[in-house]
């Protein structure tokens, strides 16, 4: 984690005085600071524009901080129409202690450079959050029909967000660096580039990850397919319990809660796919382009080759243009040749996950695009791989985040999987 300047520091020290009766105007601040933020890239003053247009909810709605033992960086919630800022993750981005939640508004309330620091990288994550609130503007009563949270309205909320982040990261790519080499992170950094580095060109790949994040989470998300069918099916015994019991109206109530349940899907769905529809192509291959030519540029050979050599080999299925396609086949090229010299050069000095990582990039990528793997290195990958199965499965069997396990859990099977000498030239 970056230091921040001593000011900051001490601003942050506990024994700051401070109440609740700062919250309307530390909401304010924060409120109109992260507009301007928002504002800085067209996809943020989209949804700025959709937000004023869907009706009197944005004008009205609070930006706060609060305290939640959750795993949440945010969160809207709709009957409060406010967005919270978690501001146990706040003190954690200040390496700030022994607050409480009305001295951490106080202190944002008074100190201008506090939350313009605050501002400047959890911009994404309260995007995301903007986004959650629009979907509750415009589809008001799905949450309480559904008896639960959409998970099709995170594959929305991620794709703004990504897009959001991929516009402001091209404008000024400096931030994205340093993340990539590996000299700079904080929380909210590291939420932001999570997806946004995980791109492919496959927009269900995209769209399971996060499915598979959500449902494996609880907190109540079900499919919007899954939430009607499960309304139906409770509808056809509450048809039989109130006629037995002489309440009718009560199943006329849950008609009609079953009929707008799916006319709102219907309507989010046709939304969601129009998006898609409109915004993945040219932005994921774009993405991965830029992300590529970062991670190439600094010697982030893993990611270099998954957004490169492996998109190249999936480009034909989504019409790229050929331009694109041109760039994205060369650059992927350039990115083998560069990765497996780098292993050469460098392979004693990284560790076991560092090494394996390498190996299995460039194995993918060669994989993916036909190209042979290295003979050089094929016994070097016959002796690592053994050593990786063993790491993943320690790690594996001690993780309890779903994410971190999925994680493992990929790389394990695929160590598993790989025993045997690489492919080698003719």
């Amino acid at each position: 984690m970056k230091r921040l300047p001593l000011l900051l520091a001490c601003l942050l020290a506990p024994g700051a005085a401070g109440a609740y009766q700062h919250d309307a105007r530390l909401s304010s601040k924060l409120k109109a600071e992260f507009e301007t933020a928002v504002s800085s890239a067209p996809a943020g003053r989209d949804l700025l524009a959709r937000l004023k247009k869907a009706g009197p909810g944005y004008g009205r709605l609070r930006v706060l901080a609060r305290s939640d033992a959750s795993d949440a960086l945010a969160w809207f919630d709709p009957d409060a129409d406010a967005v919270y800022l978690n501001s146990r993750y706040i003190l954690k981005f200040f390496e700030a202690k022994g607050f409480r939640d009305r001295q951490v508004v106080e202190v944002l309330w008074s100190n201008k450079a506090v939350r313009a620091e605050l501002v400047k990288y959890a911009a994404p994550v309260y995007l995301h959050e903007l986004v959650h609130a629009l979907q509750f503007y415009l589809y008001p009563e799905y949450r309480r029909d559904a008896g639960g949270n959409p998970v099709e309205f995170e594959y929305e909320a991620y794709l703004a967000e990504d897009i959001y982040v991929h516009e402001r990261m091209k404008a000024d790519p400096s931030l994205l660096k340093s993340f990539v080499a590996g000299t700079y992170t904080d929380l909210y950094t590291a939420d932001a580039f999570g997806s946004y580095l995980a791109l492919s060109l496959d927009p269900d790949r995209y769209r399971e990850k996060i499915r598979r994040l959500y449902e494996g989470r609880g907190g109540g998300y079900v499919s919007m397919e899954r939430s009607e069918t499960l309304k139906a099916s409770g509808l056809e015994d509450s048809k039989i319990m109130a006629y037995a019991a002489g309440k009718v109206g009560k199943y006329a109530s849950d008609s009609a809660s079953l009929a707008r349940l799916k006319a709102q899907r219907e309507a989010f769905a046709a939304s969601l796919k129009d998006f898609y529809a409109k915004s993945w192509p040219a932005f994921s291959s774009d993405a991965l382009l830029f992300v590529g030519g970062i991670a190439l540029e600094e010697k982030n050979y893993p990611l270099a080759l998954d957004c490169l050599a492996v998109a190249d080999a999936n480009s034909p299925r989504y019409g790229l243009s050929p331009e694109a396609l041109e760039e994205l086949k060369t650059r992927g090229a350039v990115a083998v040749l560069e990765a497996a010299s780098f292993i050469r050069d460098n392979a004693g000095k990284m560790g076991v996950e560092v090494l394996s990582q390498h190996l299995k990039a460039l194995e993918k990528a060669c994989t993916a695009t036909g190209r042979p793997f290295p003979d050089d290195l094929a016994a070097l990958r016959e002796k690592t791989y053994p050593k990786a199965m063993a790491y993943y499965a320690g790690k594996y069997g001690a993780e309890t985040d779903p994410a971190r396990r999925d994680y493992y859990k990929e790389n394990l099977d695929y160590f598993s999987a790989a025993a045997g000498p690489a492919p080698s030239s003719p």
